[in-house]
């Protein structure tokens, strides 16, 4: 019996499937759509993540230079305003991008001269937001003094980029300092306060 046995004819087979494989184009555009959307989709969540935090550190920092210019000129030490109703203040004025809750810490200190003020110790202390000396009923008085004193008054704000592995991916790429594993962001204010006795 003459002729090609099954095993023979196999080659050709599979190189026809090959050529017939290799001309066909239905679906590279979704190969090459699946290719760079992850990149893309990164991109983009990178970019918003980035513009969210400065908007949130932006708030910061004008809520402390709006709630000191109340201790500048005395209206909070006349108004026996205390630290709690300090820390609300920075809140209130920072707006919507800062959780007014326990990711807010707010140090005030004073001292007679701008060399004589101790800056706080880090924001963060064994992976948490480093508390305020002081409690939040403690007049502001006793941290801010009164007239003709040079003023400090630091926030700190334990900024979330998200949840889970996002916030991991973050921290690595975070154009803040991470400390402590943690995005902290910080906003100050150094005054002398005004007579206003």
């Amino acid at each position: 019996m003459t002729g090609v046995s099954p095993f023979q004819k196999r080659p050709n087979v599979l190189a026809g499937l090959f050529r017939r494989f290799a001309r066909e184009n239905r679906g590279v555009t979704t190969i090459e759509f699946a290719m760079v959307a992850g990149p893309f989709l990164l991109l983009m969540l990178s970019i918003m993540t980035v513009g969210t935090q400065f908007l949130a550190l932006h708030a910061l920092e004008n809520g402390v230079a709006d709630a000191s210019r109340q201790i500048r000129t005395g209206e909070a030490q006349t108004a026996n305003m205390n630290r709690g109703g300090f820390r609300q203040l920075v809140c209130s004025s920072a707006g919507s991008f800062i959780s007014c809750d326990q990711r807010l810490v707010v140090h005030v200190n004073s001292a007679t001269s701008f060399a004589g003020l101790v800056p706080p110790p880090s924001c963060m202390t064994n992976g948490n937001l480093t508390p305020p000396t002081g409690a939040p009923g403690d007049a502001l008085s006793v941290a801010a003094g009164q007239e003709n004193r040079k003023v400090l008054v630091l926030a700190c704000y334990d900024w979330e980029a998200g949840v889970g592995l996002w916030q991991k991916l973050w921290n690595l790429i975070s154009p803040t300092p991470v400390q402590q594993g943690k995005t902290v962001l910080s906003a100050a204010a150094v005054f002398q306060t005004e007579p206003y006795k």
